[in-house]
């Protein structure tokens, strides 16, 4: 498998990192991750620790539950407040097989919606679901 082939029988983890540069706290806000037809989020984590990459020798660190909120073809994760940098990890399954292009997940202010920012790169990644 290529790095844009997903098989639909395996789980993947969807890492998300927010990082804000101002002195500011951002409050109330909601990052929106695209997801393909057939995709969803898993809401349990069975005691998963996850390893971060190069650091083999430390004890992982354990998968929190998934605090998200499904959307249409999309799931979003509520973030009460933005300061410094702050991962959000979930599990995903996608059961429909085909060719799917998608948008760059964003960072919407709720209170400030004209206030919005997109993930770097910004071209819309293709993936294949087998």
């Amino acid at each position: 498998m290529t790095s844009n082939e997903i098989d639909s029988d395996a789980l993947y983890l969807d890492e998300i990192t927010l990082t804000s540069e101002q002195d500011a706290v951002l409050r109330y806000g909601q990052v929106e991750v695209p997801l393909p037809p057939g995709a969803d989020v898993e809401r349990t984590t069975w005691g998963i620790s996850i390893n971060k990459p190069n650091a083999a020798k430390q004890q992982g660190q354990l998968l929190e539950k998934a605090r998200n909120e499904m959307g249409e073809l999309a799931y979003m994760v509520p973030v009460k407040e933005l300061t410094g940098t702050v991962t959000f990890r979930h599990l995903l399954r996608f059961s429909q097989k085909g060719q799917f292009v998608l948008p760059p997940a964003r960072y919407v202010r709720s209170y400030a919606p004209a206030q919005q920012s997109v993930a770097a790169g910004s071209e819309w990644p293709g993936m294949q679901v087998k």
